[in-house]
């Protein structure tokens, strides 16, 4: 009822009590009353539609929530037409910056792990619901932005090589493929005027360039003869192996919050999880082979060089003291 109500300010607050109420779970029930908002006629109405629906469609895929390609396009067609409201234009852009926020890793969650209220997460979505006050506040939904991860810890808090085996299809939670730039399309070609004397030179060459293509057609229909045949003899294309119903990630491993419930340890494994793998985050890790020499990950810094490459380059030596005198001013 509150979707559907009169009042262009309601149906706002409801969309965003649906977003938030929703955030990451890809619910269809919630997306089927939003979407008729994405076409309202106010444009504040349009703006807080795209953005409750960036919250229910983060980090989900195809697979999961068939909605999200047709969503994206809406996003990119709002973000690139003029004719389109500039208030509408901002919600598509941060509707779009939603959906990619931490590299597509985190997910939106005003609960802990635990299950209880997380009193930053609740704090930075109240701070990011003033944005039409002033624009700069919708970066406080960082606080409410949680890591999709899982990272197993041995007893000494370093990360041993194991893996965690994901009992559904590798494309069902992957990473969504990227944007493909569309290439401009070539300027129609301009008709120039001809002279008569060039033209009198064209039916000249004309005559004689007949023969030749004549010459030219007959071999054509010759080569034409054998690539028939090339290609009756040519084997047919090989068919794609089907995907497997599994996927193995090694620790640690990007994990979306519907993929927790697909996880277990690897019949065999060396090591054993303190908690559920469902969980999520850190996960302490029990050695079942303790008196045998274990493998451990080696840290990597942002850039790609290893924490040893690191040690080696001095940070930059800060400024040089100065004073400043308030009474020039």
């Amino acid at each position: 009822m509150l979707v559907e109500h009169f009042n262009g300010y309601v149906r706002y607050g409801a969309a965003m009590a649906l977003g938030i109420a929703c955030a990451g779970s890809g619910y269809k029930e919630a997306i089927a009353l939003i979407e008729p908002l994405v076409t309202a006629k106010e444009n504040y109405v349009r703006q807080g539609a795209v953005i409750a629906l960036a919250f229910i469609m983060i980090q989900q895929t195809e697979s999961t929530c068939p909605k999200v390609k047709e969503f994206r396009q809406t996003l990119t067609k709002m973000i690139t037409e003029k004719g389109e409201d500039s208030i509408t234009k901002f919600g598509a852009i941060i509707a779009q910056g939603i959906l990619d926020a931490g590299g597509r890793n985190v997910t939106i969650s005003l609960h802990n792990r635990n299950g209880h209220s997380d009193l930053a997460s609740v704090v930075g979505m109240f701070g990011f619901l003033q944005y039409w006050y002033w624009h700069s506040m919708a970066h406080f939904a960082s606080l409410a932005f949680r890591p999709t991860c899982l990272i197993g810890l041995n007893k000494n808090l370093e990360m041993p090589k194991t893996e965690f085996r994901s009992n559904a299809k590798a494309s069902m939670f992957a990473y969504p493929p990227a944007l493909e730039e569309k290439k401009k399309e070539e300027s129609e070609k301009v008709e120039t005027a001809v002279l008569s004397i060039t033209n009198k030179k064209k039916q000249t060459t004309a005559s004689s360039s007949n023969k030749k293509d004549e010459e030219e057609e007959s071999k054509m229909e010759v080569d034409s003869e054998q690539d028939k045949e090339q290609k009756k003899d040519a084997k047919p294309e090989e068919k794609k192996e089907p995907e497997a119903n599994y996927l193995m990630l090694q620790n640690p491993a990007r994990v979306v919050r519907l993929q927790l419930k697909c996880l277990a340890m690897p019949e065999n494994s060396r090591y054993k999880p303190l908690k559920p793998l469902s969980h999520g985050g850190i996960i302490m890790l029990k050695d079942k082979r303790a008196d045998e020499e274990e493998e451990i990950v080696a840290l990597v810094q942002a850039g790609g060089t290893t924490s040893t490459a690191a040690a080696d380059t001095k940070e930059a030596e800060p400024h040089a003291a100065f004073e400043i005198n308030l009474a020039d001013y």
